[in-house]
């Protein structure tokens, strides 16, 4: 018995050393690419133009299969894919409320209060994200389009009535079907919507009851 013991651990031990046999223990590969969206382009003119709207920002509300740090990919209708190795620096609802917050500040000159921050604000921009994909609509063999989208409430906090509603849209083709492209056309669309949002939130809280008691 203890000789045929001996024989069944060799064996297994050989399929360990062996060049070309099948791995137990998965190899260890590459890290994933890491994504970042561009920063907001800081004005000159900013501290000429101080005192605009304050308006509190929550973290940007998202579905489930948006609310990680992986870049989404449609690559059939109404199936999510994500992208082998690679991740956005940080989670999706939390990357776009940064990148919101900035467009608020540099684009209109708005202040932007955080929930962390514990200040209060005469209105809150409830932001729902509703795209932020790439989607192969001409086939996989050709550059996705970049979709993002959004819907936005404007909300008088004093008097907790909705002062407005409007939905964000935004496209833009990548330039080939490189990773690095597709994530470019993405970025390229999150801007487009953003600068729509912040100028939406802007010329709407100035006209507000909540801004004129201020």
């Amino acid at each position: 018995m203890k000789t045929f013991a001996l024989k069944i651990y060799l064996v297994l031990a050989g399929l360990f050393l062996l060049p070309g046999c099948i791995s137990l223990i998965p190899e260890a590969g590459p890290g994933p690419d890491i994504y970042r969206l561009s920063s907001v382009p800081e004005d000159n003119g900013k501290d000429a133009r101080t005192g605009g709207a304050v308006v509190l920002l929550p973290i940007v509300q998202a579905p489930k299969e948006l609310r990680n740090n992986r870049v989404a990919l449609i690559l059939q209708p109404q199936t999510i894919s994500y992208a082998a190795n690679a991740r956005w620096a940080a989670a999706t609802p939390e990357m776009l409320q940064s990148l919101l917050a900035d467009t608020f500040r540099e684009r209109n000159f708005m202040q932007v209060v955080l929930p962390a921050d514990g200040l209060d604000a005469p209105i809150e921009v409830r932001v729902s994200l509703q795209n932020f994909e790439a989607y192969y609509d001409q086939g996989q063999a050709a550059p996705p389009l970049a979709r993002v989208g959004f819907r936005v409430q404007l909300i008088d906090r004093v008097s907790r009535t909705l002062l407005g509603e409007q939905k964000f849209v935004a496209q833009a083709r990548s330039k080939d079907v490189r990773l690095g492209s597709i994530v470019a056309a993405i970025d390229e669309a999150t801007h487009n919507t953003a600068s729509q949002i912040s100028h939406w939130v802007m010329t709407s809280a100035i006209s507000s009851p909540a801004m004129s008691a201020q």
